[in-house]
This record gives structure tokens, sequence and C-alpha cells, in this order.
């Protein structure tokens, strides 16, 4: 045995008791898109005819909203798909591309009650229009929405891109629902 197997030995087991790295911080991601897999979000006639290779902010696909396409791709699934503990507050992003101030289409936000379809228990949308700062280029715009008391784990979260007025292409890619700072 050489004169530094002890010390190799020592090292050894003086590594194996340190802690290691800790461990990283959870990722409040709940849902995410980036258009190029679109398993799980609103499939189907019309929706699927939004997916676009016009222009992407990753990847080559995104979706669009135009004067043939009134609601773009879109999430939806029940609170308590979501998350098991629905929380209190969501974040909602993505990045956008609008071509100038008369496209009024918006990144809307909706829950439903399960006992009353026709009736929702909250709906938000954030007009792109004012929320980006410049035309023609890709943009991150967000809003964080306050889930309603009244809704549970049956209640249905929607989240998508609705023309409004819009008669010239708004764009989304990269759609982010994530628990709220």
């Amino acid at each position: 045995m050489t004169r530094f197997a002890p010390v190799l030995l020592l090292t050894g087991l003086l590594a194996a008791c340190t802690p290691g790295p800790a461990p990283a911080a959870a990722d409040a991601t709940l849902a995410f898109n980036d258009f190029e897999n679109v398993s799980g979000w609103l499939i189907g006639s019309p929706y699927e005819a939004t997916l676009s290779r016009d222009k992407a902010h990753s990847g080559k696909f995104s979706c669009r909203v135009d004067a043939e396409h009134e609601y773009s791709l879109g999430y939806k699934n029940t609170l308590s798909q979501l998350a098991s503990d629905y929380p209190p507050k969501l974040t909602i992003g993505a990045w956008v591309f609008v071509p100038n101030a008369q496209a009024k289409a918006k990144l809307v936000t909706e829950i439903k009650s399960p006992d009353q379809p026709g009736s929702g228990q909250l709906w938000e949308g954030v007009d792109l229009s004012t929320a980006v700062s410049v035309f023609n280029k890709w943009q991150y715009v967000e809003q964080t929405i306050t889930v309603p008391a009244t809704a549970g784990p049956q209640s249905t979260l929607q989240v998508y891109v609705w023309r409004d007025q819009t008669k010239v292409p708004v764009y989304v890619d990269d759609m982010r629902i994530s628990l709220a700072k």
C-alpha cells in the first residue's frame, strides 16, 4: 500500500458525507407550448388551421389569428388537472408579434364553472396592441390573474388568443401558464 492510500481513502469517505448541491428551485411552469407539438392543446378544426410557419419566436411554428381565424390554439383543462392544489393566482405569458396599432387581438384567460357552462367565473383579456411597446417585433406579454374563490377543482381554465377586431395576422408563440410569483 502506498503512503497516499490512507489519504485517498479518507478523502473519499469525506466526499461521500458532504452534501451535494442544493436542489434547484421548483419550476413554476404548469403548462407550456411552443406549438412544435400541440398534443393536449385545443385541437381540431378550426384551431389547427391557426398553426403557422409564417413567423415563429422559437422553432418553426406559431399560431395566428386574422380575418379568417377568430381563435388560436390554446390551453383547456380543469384546475385539478392543471395543478393538484390549484393556486390562487396564475401568470399567463406568451411571445406575440403584433404588426400595428389596429391589431386589436387579445390574450384571453377564462375560468368556467362545470355547473353553469354558459357563464364564466372569470374572463380577462390583454389587448395586445397596447401591451406591446413596439410593433412588428416579437415581444413577451403576460398577465397575472386571481383564481376566483368560487372556482373549484372541476372548473375549466382556458387560455387562447382572440382576434377581437383585427383583420391582420397577429402571431403568438411560447405560451406559458405558471404559478404567480
